[in-house]
């Protein structure tokens, strides 16, 4: 049984109005930046270090073999280019690196405290609980001609404009959206330097996502393709990159049902909150869920007498998570480890017959 924390700050600099607020600075990508723990990962680095020193005080409670997780650059690495080297980082570096090789796990738990949700309340649902995410970048390339007369020259910046605005249509008229969402966003155009000179190159650097596999691996397929065409239509050249981040985070159905008594035994059944939709965002968590089942659940950081509506998000820098979290997230690892040996052999039943072939 596997237990994983991300260990990994952010950097922003911290401004939220407590003692212990960050002073902290590192490089960040060759560049010297204040860091702050603005995810609350410090907060997971503490529950699995408060949870393996309950566990290791009773082992002779323990049905089985208990790996630590603690995991490095879920956010990205600080010295790495995380676009083009992707594969080594976080879970992917670490299963590569044989971290679950021996002992081999058969199952993984996960958690992350939220902003937003009200501290010792537990969130979850079976199926995808956070979507997928893949970086794009695109890059066009034109001729440089006076702003006056077009016709000379390849405009870069007309054919991405189109480029922008068609991307879309892989969601609303190819996407099969009975089956999930999906999203493409372009979060950076750069191209150009004055009004009247038409450019020789446009970059734009972008996001995909989705809560579906399949509408991923649809957008992953067709993308690349339309921007060809598009690009063939302006007389422009591109090139598409596309680099994986994470797939869709999915908790496994059966493990997800039979540790429900396990959660609400822990905090209450008014304590414990069943999601309508997964979350936007994206986990790399999702690696290890396709290997063994896992289970990935929120963990309210906002303090109670704070309202959460008020509350400043994960990845602001007045990010706080309520001291009592600690205690929800300790108590959570602890009782995955003690109570899924009870329901072991249905999960890996189910497991096996879903992954056969």
């Amino acid at each position: 049984m596997a237990l994983r924390a991300d260990m990994d700050a952010l950097p922003i600099k911290e401004t939220a109005p407590v003692p212990f607020a960050s002073k902290q600075k590192a490089i960040y990508q060759g560049k010297e930046s204040y860091v702050m723990h603005a995810c609350g990962h410090d907060a997971h680095t503490a529950m699995l270090l408060g949870a393996a020193k309950v566990l290791a005080a009773n082992k002779d409670k323990i049905a089985g073999t208990v790996v630590f997780v603690f995991q490095p650059a879920e956010e990205g690495g600080a010295d790495i280019d995380n676009f083009t080297h992707g594969d080594q980082i976080g879970s992917r570096k670490m299963i590569a690196d044989g971290a679950l090789n021996n002992p081999k796990p058969e199952v993984i738990f996960g958690m992350h405290v939220m902003a937003g949700m009200p501290s010792g309340n537990i969130f979850y649902k079976d199926g995808a609980i956070l979507n997928s995410a893949d970086h794009l970048r695109i890059q066009v390339n034109g001729s440089q001609v006076h702003g006056s007369m077009p016709w000379a020259g390849k405009d870069p910046i007309y054919a991405s404009a189109q480029m922008v605005t068609n991307l879309q249509s892989l969601i609303s008229r190819k996407a099969d959206l009975t089956k999930g969402m999906g999203v493409v966003s372009i979060g950076s155009i750069q191209g150009g330097t004055t009004g009247n000179v038409i450019p020789d190159q446009v970059n734009m650097v972008g996001t995909i996502g989705s809560n579906s596999e399949d509408v991923r691996q649809g957008i992953l397929k067709d993308l690349p393709k339309m921007l060809e065409h598009n690009a063939a239509a302006n007389d422009v050249k591109v090139k598409v990159e596309i680099a994986p981040y994470a797939p869709v985070t999915t908790n496994d159905k059966t493990l997800t049902e039979l540790m429900r008594p396990t959660l609400a035994s822990v905090h209450g059944e008014d304590k414990l909150h069943v999601l309508d939709n997964n979350a936007s965002a994206s986990e790399d968590f999702a690696y290890y869920g396709q290997l063994m089942p896992s289970l990935f659940v929120f963990v309210g950081a906002t303090p109670a007498d704070q309202d959460p509506a008020k509350a400043a998000p994960n990845h602001n820098p007045n990010f706080i998570v309520d001291d009592a979290t600690l205690k929800t997230g300790v108590e959570s690892h602890v009782r995955f480890i003690l109570d899924y040996p009870k329901v072991a052999e249905q999960v890996q039943a189910n497991w096996k017959q879903k992954n056969k072939g």
